[in-house]
């Protein structure tokens, strides 16, 4: 009897259709959830991760609108985010995966920073 619930609960998981994340995304944190992909996978792998990049990535006119530019301090860049309207953006269970990992890498490595606040909480919190 163990076994055939076994069976069941093992088929039913296995039949289990994945949902993909959609998540609305401002211009920085596209920018950020970009930095965090691996750049090293097998040719498929890079194929995906390369198409969620240019899906990430600005269009000529996000740019312009950003008016992208070296913080004073020299701290790293500025721009006017607020320009450019959130993007939903759909991940799929392997650049889903992706993110997440690296976010939880960098945290039980003490390595993440204040931009990947907002990111962790809709990736891993789901805040």
């Amino acid at each position: 009897m163990k076994k055939i619930m076994l069976l069941v609960l093992l088929a039913t998981a296995l039949s289990a259709e994945y949902i993909p994340f959609k998540v609305k995304l401002n211009m920085y944190d596209r920018m950020v959830v970009e930095t965090l992909l691996p750049k090293e996978a097998n040719f498929v792998t890079l194929k995906i991760l390369n198409d969620l990049r240019m899906e990430l990535s600005p269009t000529a006119e996000e740019l312009k609108a950003i008016n992208i530019r070296q913080n004073p301090e020299g701290t790293g860049i500025i721009g006017d985010w607020d320009k450019v309207p959130e993007k939903e953006i759909v991940f799929y269970e392997l650049t889903e995966k992706a993110v997440v990992d690296a976010l939880k890498k960098l945290d039980s490595e003490s390595k993440l920073l204040a931009e990947h606040l907002s990111i962790y909480q809709k990736f891993v919190t789901r805040e």
